[in-house]
Formats: structure tokens, sequence, C-alpha cells
């Protein structure tokens, strides 16, 4: 199985121009004046060379989920390299500060094993070189509140929590043809300002859920834009059933003759949710989910996880000497002896062996 890091953009045929959806006669997009607020403060403007390209959410301290073509195409294009993307949370250039939590720039990017452009396996994470979620914050499995916002946010953490029925879909990120004087329909916009430039004010949308594909896609009738790939997906349940519950990853339009007219994002289920459960980090103070033991030997879709959360702890610190692993679900030499580097670092017990101790310091922030 290739390395996911190293994949070659060449390899695919982007279809951009279906990203750009305003549907029906009227834009119901509104900006976000506080971005300061749940779960807006985990969006992130993607930006390469000052020019806005997509958005993604911050699901760890220094992971952000996004569409996969945004990190090989979309925003890095073939010859850049990852340190050239700029992440901002929570930006809003219309208020002042503009970047309330700063900005931080990627150092690696890791793709959905299998990835092809705007299909179920269009998702992938940046690897970031500061850990700009401690401030910011970010989507967790586990339902997190804060004072004053009883609702919260979390990531849906079984398919029987995915809605198969009519309810109100939202989405949020930054679309690159606002802020404009007046949305399509004449609506005016609360946030334009002359010389403000597009792509640097939140946007988010509140519409109907329209169907979910049998192939992993979640279909939707709020309104988005070219910019707005790699957006948060989600809908409102009850605060002690995970409140604001990210559902999808958005990646683009649906095309006739599918019916009805729709945006499209990657529903997290399946091999989507492992991914992303591998790239995500329960806050500092909680008690990570169980894991099983691994070592020298064992292979399957843990082994994968702990080569996936290996591989951040690596590209994040240089100093270890270890080179990134290849994500087979194998352990095998490099993986033992990346486990053994990372126990080490973290003075644990420097066995190999992938237990309790060195699967909860995997998942904490580091």
């Amino acid at each position: 199985m290739r390395n996911q890091l190293d994949i070659q953009p060449e390899a695919f045929e982007f279809p951009t121009s279906r990203e750009t959806e305003v549907l029906g006669p009227v834009d119901t997009r509104r900006c976000v004046t506080n971005t300061a607020a749940l779960p807006f403060r985990f969006i992130c403007n993607l930006e390469v060379g000052g020019s806005s390209c997509c958005t993604g959410t911050l699901i760890g301290p220094r992971t952000v989920l996004t569409a996969g073509h945004c990190l090989v195409n979309q925003c890095l294009q073939p010859g850049l390299a990852p340190s050239a993307m700029r992440v901002i949370p929570a930006r809003n250039d219309a208020a002042s500060p503009g970047e309330p939590f700063g900005s931080t720039q990627v150092t690696a990017v890791q793709l959905a094993q299998s990835f092809r452009p705007t299909t179920a396996t269009d998702y992938g994470v940046a690897i970031l070189r500061d850990p700009i979620g401690n401030s910011a914050g970010w989507w967790t499995f586990e339902p997190f509140s804060v004072p004053g916002d009883p609702l919260g946010t979390s990531i849906v953490a079984n398919d029987e929590s995915i809605p198969n029925a009519s309810v109100q879909i939202d989405i949020s990120g930054y679309p690159c043809d606002l802020p404009a004087p007046t949305h399509k329909g004449g609506r005016s916009d609360a946030c334009f300002k002359p010389g403000l430039r597009k792509g640097t004010v939140q946007y988010h949308d509140r519409n109907g859920l329209a169907n979910i594909t049998t192939d992993g896609i979640l279909e939707y009738f709020n309104d988005t834009f070219n910019c707005m790939s790699g957006s948060p997906v989600w809908f409102e349940t009850q605060p002690g059933r995970g409140g604001r519950m990210m559902i999808a990853v958005h990646i683009d339009r649906n095309r006739p003759p599918d019916p009805p007219e729709a945006n499209r994002g990657v529903l997290i289920t399946g091999t989507v949710r492992s991914f992303i459960q591998a790239h995500s980090f329960s806050p500092p103070g909680t008690i990570p989910p169980g894991r099983p033991l691994v070592r020298f030997g064992s292979r399957g879709v843990v082994v994968e996880e702990l080569q996936y959360r290996l591989n951040v702890w690596i590209v994040v610190t240089p100093s270890s000497g270890q080179a990134r692993l290849n994500v087979d679900g194998i352990f095998g030499p490099k993986t033992l002896a990346a486990a053994r580097a990372f126990q080490r670092a973290m003075t644990l017990t420097v066995d190999g062996v992938v237990g309790p101790q060195t699967w909860r310091r995997l998942q904490l922030p580091f």
C-alpha cells in the first residue's frame, strides 16, 4: 500500500467547476459575526499566497480535517510544499482582530487511502506546525460544551446517530464569492466593507437534508461556493446526545441527472470515521477511549490507527529521527522502532508494546 503522504496529484482529474453551487433564486448564506462561538471557532480558512482556497476544521490541536482535493490540487497545487498553506481558525476580517487565534502553517498532509476527488474518499488531514487548536479548541467524538453553550459539539460516533429523515443541515466555511454588497436574490450582506477581500469571512447556511446515497455521500440543499470545500457539515440534536453533531465534510455538488439538485459531502461513517478517529485527540484532562493492545506482528485497522498517530508525532517532532510510516496495518520493524521512540520521548516503558499507557498518550495532545 502506497504512503498517502506521498501521493501524486498529477494522477487525478479535478473537476473543480462542480463546486460552485448557490441553489435556487435566493442565496441564503449569512456571515458569522461571532466566530469565537461554537462551532465556528473550530472552522479554519485555508490560504495560499495570500488567497483563500478552501476550508477545514480542527479535530485536534495540530490536525485539520478537510476535503482531500484541497490538499493536492485546489490549495497545494503541484510543486507547492505543505508549508505554503496558512491555516487561520475563526478568521473574520470584517471584525477586529481578524485572526483571533492567530495562524500557523501546514507541515504535512495525510490523504484517505484510495483517495479519489469528488467521491466518498475525498477527505484528508493537514498536520500543523503549531498546536493552534489549544487556543481555538476542536471537534471531538465525545460531546463537548462550554459555559453558556449547553448544546455543545461532537463528531458522529456511530451510524445509528446519522439522520435518515427530514432534518435541518448546517454548513459553515469561507466562500470565495463573499463578502459582496448583495447576495443572489438581492439580500444585503451584513459583513460587506469596501476593500475587504473575498474568502476572509465565514458564512453559515441552514437548510434541508436531500439524500444519503448508497456510496457514502450526504446531499443537502444548503448554498455553497468555491473555497467552501472541506467545510464541516452538521445537524443539531439534544445536548446529551451530541448537540451540534458533525456528520460530513463538504466536497462539491451533485451532477445531472442526479435528482434533486443538491450539494454534497463525504458522510462520516465506516472507514471515514476510522480515519478521523485516528487523527482526532481527546481534550487534556479526559480519559481517552480504550484501544486493543498491539505489538510486533499485529495486523489490522488498529495498527493503521497506531501508524497514523505515530505519523502525526513524527511530523511535528523532527528531532525524533524517525521517518514517516507507510500506513499498511502491519506492525513491522519500522512501526516497532517508531513506537519505541515515542515511548522513550514520553518517558513510558520502552518495550514496543502499545498498551493502555501508550495508547492514552497517543490520544492526548503532545
